[in-house]
């Protein structure tokens, strides 16, 4: 995800520095005294459940945090197979709107909406999107990043399932 909005632009430097900081909270528990309870999704969930820290309001729970990466997980899983599927000469600015859309937009209020729908037109095209892949890597790595996209759908669709039995999918 970091690479992916590193591409897009510095506009969207907020989006990295907002991932790389829930990172930073889901290591902070991994290392903490309860570290061992933060060993998988499974079992952070649990514990977390257990010990009713899921809505902690003084501390982002690991729950939420992770909530908040899967959310973003899905919109970047769209972006990429959107961006696979569209044509040559395709705006990035349209084929990001429509998966930001279909994705983060649900849990995000109407002026944080607006603002993204804004600075989406800052955006390469698709072409220079996959220039810029290209560039930083090699051929091969637009196949990659793609096939990343697909991995993306299968993580974000296990975890789904598990914030879905645990009926955590509104945590605010």
């Amino acid at each position: 995800m970091k690479r992916l909005f590193g591409l897009l632009g510095s506009i969207f430097g907020f989006v990295v520095s907002d991932v790389v900081e829930k990172i930073g909270i889901l290591r902070d528990y991994r290392k903490s005294p309860d570290g061992e309870h933060y060993i998988s999704v499974q079992s952070m969930i649990k514990y977390e459940v257990q010990q009713n820290i899921t809505d902690n309001k003084k501390k982002e729970s690991g729950s939420r945090t992770l909530l908040r990466l899967h959310r973003a997980m899905e919109f970047t899983a769209q972006l990429m197979k959107d961006v696979r599927n569209a044509e040559d000469g395709g705006k990035m600015s349209s084929i990001t709107r429509t998966a930001y859309d279909a994705t983060l937009s649900k849990h995000h209020p109407w002026l944080i909406r607006k603002g993204v729908h804004v600075a989406m037109y800052t955006l390469p095209s698709r072409k220079q999107l996959l220039e810029k892949i290209m560039m930083a890597n090699d051929q091969s790595k637009v196949e990659d990043l793609m096939e990343a996209a697909k991995l993306q759908q299968q993580m974000y669709d296990v975890i789904q399932d598990i914030y879905k039995t645990e009926k955590l999918l509104n945590l605010p």
